[in-house]
């Protein structure tokens, strides 16, 4: 198994924490974006998006970031993937949610504050739009959590990995969190599985770099 991933980007440590989190052994290749090698001739015969990441294994080739969470749980049989219907419900649900809505008021704080300038960019500045977009999706998400422990079932499932991949440079980021206690909570549950913070410690490596 094989995947085409940029670290540092949301949609990748998606990929990255839930392939600890199944203990999954695959060949990680990184395409750095900042080099525009997503757009060579080599990677665009793979994915002609030029976007990553991407899961190459035998027949499948296979991007979006969430199908990918979801391929890998179902194959491994996890419970990350739930086996009732009504819950795959839930679970598409939010996944469909964060790349419709989430994203767009979340990414940003992170790529702005973080990649970019382990990039070489500079730190960029947040406008008044994008922190109001923010406080919207989280605020969002905060009554998402009201009354459960995690997103979209009584366990954790590939909804709150693929959520949680906004937050892992949370502090990085300095976001401001400290009006959602529901979602302070629900971060520190997933911060204390050792799926996270080898994700954490990874990411973190490279950042020191």
């Amino acid at each position: 198994m094989k995947l085409y991933i940029n670290p540092l980007t949301v949609n990748s440590i998606k990929v990255l924490l839930v392939c600890n989190a199944l203990k999954i052994t695959a060949e990680f290749e990184e395409v750095a974006l900042n080099k525009n090698e997503q757009y060579s001739v080599k990677f665009l015969a793979i994915n002609p998006e030029g976007k990553v990441p991407v899961l190459q294994t035998g027949e499948v080739l296979l991007s979006e970031s969430n199908a990918i969470l979801q391929y890998l749980a179902n194959i491994n049989n996890s419970t990350l993937w739930p086996i009732d219907s009504t819950a795959q419900a839930k679970v598409l649900r939010l996944l469909f949610w964060q790349s419709n809505y989430f994203n767009a008021g979340v990414s940003s704080l992170v790529h702005f504050k973080v990649v970019m300038p382990y990039w070489g960019f500079g730190k960029q500045d947040i406008d008044f739009d994008k922190w109001a977009e923010f406080h919207k999706a989280v605020g969002a998400l905060e009554q998402v959590l009201k009354g459960s422990m995690f997103v979209a079932a009584e366990t954790i499932t590939i909804a709150d990995i693929s959520l949680a991949a906004y937050f892992i440079f949370a502090d990085e980021s300095e976001m401001p969190l400290e009006q959602y206690p529901i979602t302070q909570a629900w971060l520190k549950t997933l911060a204390i599985q050792p799926w996270f913070s080898q994700t954490k410690a990874y990411l973190d490596n490279i950042l020191s770099k």
